[in-house]
C-alpha cells in the first residue's frame, strides 16, 4: 500500500512537472510569436512610410521640373521683349524718350486718402487732416537709366510742397517702387482752412489746374 502511494505521488509529480513545462513552452512560444508579429508590423509600417516619402519626393521633383520649365520660358520671353523694346526705342527721338520717361513716373496728391481735385479745393469733416504726396516708379525699367531718371520731378519730390503752417507731424513711407511723404495736422477746428502750394512742375505731373491747394474743415 505504501509503495502504491509513493508511486502515485511520483506520477502526480511527473504530471505537474510536465504540465509546467508544457505551459512554459506555450508561454514562450506565444511571446515569440507576439515579438515576430510586432517586428513584422513595424517593418510593414516602415515600408509604408518609405513608400509615402518616395511618392512625395517624386511629386516634389515633378513640381520642381515644372517650375524650372516655366522659369526658362519666362526668361526667354523677357529676352524677346527686351530685344523688341530696344528696336522700338532706337526709332525714338530724344524728346520722345524724355516724354516716355515722364509717363513712367507717377505722382499722387491725396488728402485723407482722397485725390486732390483739379481745382485744388477739398472739404473734409474730420479734425485730423493728412496730406500725402506719393511717388511711384515701374518695377521694371525699359529705358536706359540716364534717360529714365530724367522722367521724375527735379530734386526731391517732397520738396515740391510748400506749407503756410507747420504740420503737427511729418513722416515718410518707403517701398521698393512706391515712396511717400505724409504731413499730418491734428485737432483742426471746424471752419479752419489749411492751404499749401505745389511747384509748377509737380502741378503739371499731377494734371491739376492750380498750384494752390485749399483744404476746408467743415
Amino acid at each position: 500500500m505504501q509503495k502504491k502511494g509513493i508511486l502515485l505521488l511520483a506520477i502526480l509529480s511527473m504530471i505537474v512537472f510536465l504540465a509546467a513545462c508544457i505551459d512554459k513552452s506555450s508561454v514562450d512560444n506565444s511571446i515569440e510569436m507576439d515579438e515576430k508579429d510586432a517586428t513584422k508590423q513595424l517593418i510593414e509600417d516602415k515600408d509604408t512610410q518609405i513608400k509615402k516619402l518616395e511618392e512625395k519626393n517624386e511629386e516634389l521633383q515633378d513640381s520642381l521640373h515644372s517650375i524650372q520649365t516655366d522659369l526658362n520660358y519666362t526668361k526667354e520671353e523677357a529676352n524677346y521683349y527686351n530685344q523688341l523694346i530696344d528696336e522700338l526705342l532706337n526709332d525714338y527721338s530724344d524728346a520722345q524718350l524724355l516724354e516716355l520717361a515722364k509717363k513712367l513716373w507717377n505722382y499722387e496728391l491725396e488728402v485723407n486718402g482722397s485725390p486732390v481735385p483739379r481745382d485744388g479745393i477739398i472739404e473734409i469733416q474730420e479734425n485730423t487732416i493728412e496730406i500725402s504726396l506719393i511717388e511711384t516708379q515701374p518695377a521694371y525699367v525699359v529705358l536706359p537709366d540716364d534717360i529714365f531718371i530724367q522722367g521724375k520731378v527735379s530734386g526731391n519730390y517732397y520738396d515740391h510742397l510748400k506749407f503756410n503752417a507747420n504740420p503737427s507731424e511729418t513722416y515718410g513711407t518707403d517701398g521698393t517702387v512706391v515712396t511717400g511723404v505724409h504731413h499730418k495736422f491734428v485737432d483742426v477746428e471746424k471752419g479752419a482752412t489749411i492751404s499749401f502750394s505745389i511747384t509748377e512742375e509737380l502741378k503739371k505731373s499731377l494734371g491739376l489746374d492750380t498750384a494752390e491747394i485749399m483744404i476746408k474743415s467743415r
